[in-house]
């Protein structure tokens, strides 16, 4: 779980920095697009995986408690 908070947090880290960073904040095309829309798409797309991966995995988990309990703990 310690990877994927990780994870998280340099996601949102890059996002907060977009206005600071000045290779992402000047008047550079990438793609043919404006550098900080580019830069934004790529990371809200990446913060979008790394939820799902925080919330899918959450499932599972919450699958297995539901399995051991459902057996009245017997092995």
């Amino acid at each position: 779980m310690r990877i994927k908070l990780i994870l998280l947090g340099v996601v949102v880290v890059a996002l907060v920095a977009t206005v600071w960073l000045p290779f992402v904040n000047s008047s550079s095309l990438w793609l043919g697009l404006p550098s900080i829309m580019v830069w934004t798409a790529a990371w809200v797309l990446g913060l979008t995986l790394v939820l799902a991966l925080i919330e899918f995995s959450r499932a599972d988990a919450n699958e297995t408690d539901d399995v051991d309990a459902t057996d009245g703990g017997r092995p």
